[in-house]
């Protein structure tokens, strides 16, 4: 088994729960990003030997539980955010040299925030009397400029807080190469599973699937074509299998137990 993480702290208490098994050979553990799969299985010389990869994406209970990597405003921290602590730009880097258009799509794009182009222009003149760098800070600007009418079970500031998470890690392109590369890195009939956390991955997610089964090549087949449902998919290309049609997601007993898996979503595809 390869496992892989940018994060070395993950890392770090992996090595140690998973000593024996490193220890035997049969796992190898590797500080890197999703979009370094390809070559590290090229540089292993196991490309199209690959059994199953799967894949979880975003952050981590690590991330939120600690106030000072700046992914959660329960508690008080710099606005980091950064997966990878090697990594050069924060949050409140972010915030700072951006102008108003760019973290209006920021917040848009990747927050999916109604109200991201009022809370970007807050975000800008507040700035400029004083930089923005603990998360509270940004939590308590982001309830003032948004002013929901109503309450909400959530946050007004969760998802300012996602999207510039998303933004920090580049995390959707990395999410992209993944889908771009894991075919080419599993062998015939190896399985790709994902579990993702929200509706911009998953849609991500569930839309490369389909395009794996030539789905949208069949309207070009004429339906009444005496042919095997074998040589249909080489005809329109299909490179995988969708294992289930929808998601599989957590029981009310695993929420009960984790309430974060709640929004968790698992899509599994085979290769032909």
């Amino acid at each position: 088994m390869i496992g892989i993480d940018q994060d070395s702290e993950a890392l770090s208490i992996a090595t140690e729960r998973l000593a024996s098994y490193i220890s035997t050979g049969n796992l190898k553990l590797i500080k890197a990003r999703f979009s370094d799969l390809a070559s590290i299985v090229d540089h292993l010389n196991l490309t199209g030997k690959i059994q199953g990869i799967c894949a979880d994406i975003g952050v981590s209970s690590m991330h939120l539980d600690q106030d000072a990597r700046g992914f959660s405003f329960v508690g008080d921290g710099p606005l980091d955010m950064r997966m990878d602590q090697s990594g050069t730009r924060t949050a409140a880097d972010i915030l700072a040299e951006s102008d108003e258009s760019t973290l209006t799509t920021i917040f848009r794009e990747f927050g999916e925030e109604p109200k991201a182009r009022q809370i970007a222009r807050k975000i800008v003149e507040v700035r400029d009397e004083s930089p923005i760098l603990t998360t509270l800070q940004l939590a308590d600007l982001v309830k003032a400029a948004a002013r929901y009418p109503t309450a909400s079970r959530k946050h007004p500031a969760t998802r300012v807080f996602q999207a510039l998470r998303i933004a920090v890690n580049d995390e959707l392109a990395e999410l992209d190469t993944l889908l771009e590369c894991a075919l080419t890195v599993l062998k015939p009939c190896g399985r790709l599973a994902i579990i993702s956390f929200h509706s911009l991955e998953d849609r991500r997610v569930k839309q490369k699937f389909i395009s794996f089964t030539g789905r949208s090549n069949r309207d070009s087949v004429p339906r009444d074509l005496p042919i095997t449902a074998a040589a249909l998919k080489e005809l329109i290309n299909a490179k995988a299998d969708i294992i289930k049609p929808f998601p599989i997601v957590a029981t009310s007993s695993e929420v009960a137990a984790n309430p974060r898996s709640r929004s968790a979503k698992l899509r599994v595809i085979a290769k032909l």
